[in-house]
């Protein structure tokens, strides 16, 4: 039994590893020719291999999970066809058995990706971003043109968070004590200090009838480092900032629920390869043999697309505000491990 599981173990494994460098490669490629109008004005080949190399583990995070997928099925598909399948159920080795010799492998695969992905992805992003700008690091290319932030009675807009780590166009809505704002102050730009942020060419307009001097001063926590993690988007931010982020209320231009629901999405990554084990495993080892294995493996390809699509509109649901994080989670994950759980136990009971 060991030597199975060294032999399904390996061979997942290169499948997985070619897999996910042929689609990076192929998307890095396309990537780089489409965004191509990001670059500067004189950048040369050097400059877009940069591109390709800091877009890479961007790609990585978006392609791993159905990398993995592939790679469990694209197994199946060279066992069927070396008829090694037959003699693996000939031997007595049930749908439960191959699930528990390829689980190592798998986790294995998984943990290590999502660790890359939390140490790796943020520092890319980063990187982009101080060289391209903040359009270069969002999917839709549509930077948030303004980060709102609530700090005590004051309702905060910023404009634009600059590579010195700078602001520009800072306005302060204070309110009173019955909620309505009481005055509004602008200012050009604001430069962080220890107490907060000096704000500069500061206009004011007050409602209240009182005479007070503009403030030359934003008192606040928030520091360009946080506000940098407000204007990013979740999916590209460490776990540890994803975490405290959620439990940041009151401050950046989205729920909570918007950086938990990636904070429980990394964690989830495992489970969704055993649920994608589980599935994989009996729909090859029942339809794979009666035709080679090309059915069965669009037959998984399907269902891996359908989690995928159900999965992304939870979290977009959560990302709104209107759908609690843990069952955006919960719900899909939960329910592709139980059929997965379904058609081994099925497979089993049949054979």
């Amino acid at each position: 039994m060991s030597h199975l599981n060294r032999y399904l173990a390996v061979m997942f494994l290169q499948r997985f590893l070619l897999t996910v460098f042929g689609l990076v490669a192929l998307l890095g490629v396309l990537d780089a020719l489409s965004n191509a109008d990001l670059l500067p004005e004189n950048a040369d080949l050097s400059d877009q291999f940069r591109y390709m190399a800091l877009r890479m583990p961007i790609l990585f995070d978006r392609i791993m999970i159905f990398a993995l997928l592939m790679a469990l099925l694209l197994t199946y598909v060279s066992l069927i066809r070396r008829n090694e399948l037959v003699a693996i159920v000939g031997a007595g080795i049930s749908v439960f058995g191959q699930v528990r010799a390829l689980i190592p492998a798998v986790l294995i695969a998984t943990i290590a990706s999502a660790v890359l992905i939390d140490q790796i992805n943020p520092l890319t992003t980063r990187a982009l971003e101080d060289w391209l700008g903040p359009e270069a690091v969002h999917d839709n290319r549509q930077a948030p043109k303004a980060l709102w932030l609530a700090d005590g009675r004051l309702l905060i807009e910023v404009g634009a968070l600059n590579n010195d780590r700078s602001l520009s166009n800072v306005t302060l809505f204070e309110r009173g004590d019955n909620g309505k704002v009481t005055a509004i102050s602008r200012a050009g730009s604001a430069t962080a200090i220890p107490a907060g942020w000096a704000l500069s060419n500061v206009q004011q307009i007050r409602y209240d009838g009182n005479e007070v001097a503009p403030p030359a001063i934003w008192h606040s926590e928030q520091t360009p480092h946080t506000l940098r993690l407000l204007l990013s988007e979740p999916r590209n931010l460490a776990l540890s900032d994803l975490y405290r982020l959620s439990h940041m209320t009151g401050s950046g231009s989205l729920p909570s629920d918007a950086y938990f629901v990636w904070f429980l999405n990394r964690l989830s990554l495992p489970f969704i390869a055993i649920g994608f084990l589980m599935m994989t495993v009996p729909i090859m080892q029942h339809l794979g043999r009666r035709d080679g294995g090309e059915f069965s493996l669009a037959i998984g390809i399907a269902a891996g697309f359908v989690f995928m699509v159900t999965d992304g509109v939870f979290k977009t649901l959560s990302e709104n505000g209107s759908l609690s994080a843990i069952i955006a989670v919960v719900v899909p994950v939960g329910t592709l491990m139980l059929i997965g759980l379904w058609l081994s136990y099925h497979r089993t009971a049949s054979a």
